[in-house]
């Protein structure tokens, strides 16, 4: 009886030993390429919060400058450097001056503030040029 069980593992573990590298293969081949993934969908995500944040700033600043004439539109004041200054200070993150500036028009449209808004890329003292 013995015998038979031993004769029956090594039959078993012949195949095993022969498909076990490859399975190892795929599974840390999966487990990068989802880390990776995982990595970019959280960049992704803290820039669009950094984005928000800079528009709430902006909102709030526009809607506490005191209006005479209450028919104007309040025009917001964003620039890409907000963005840029956001996502390096809340979020320790490089953003390069194409990606920001495409991050916010699309957040801008998103949440409708695109036809009042004035978007900035003027001389900032603290960074050189925005």
């Amino acid at each position: 009886m013995p015998t038979a069980l031993l004769t029956a593992a090594v039959t078993c573990a012949a195949p095993l030993a022969a498909v076990l590298p490859h399975a190892r293969h795929r599974i840390q081949e999966y487990r990068a390429e989802h880390a990776r993934r995982t990595a970019a969908d959280h960049r992704r995500r803290q820039l669009l919060y950094a984005t928000d944040w800079a528009i709430t700033t902006a909102v709030r600043e526009c809607w506490g400058r005191k209006v005479d004439d209450w028919r104007a539109p309040r025009i917001m004041l964003v620039s890409v450097a907000d963005v840029v200054r956001r996502a390096g200070d809340d979020f320790n993150l490089y953003v390069s001056r194409e990606e920001a500036r495409t991050l916010l028009m699309h957040r801008l449209e998103f949440r409708g503030h695109l036809q009042t808004t004035l978007i900035t890329e003027d001389q900032d003292p603290q960074e050189g040029t925005t």
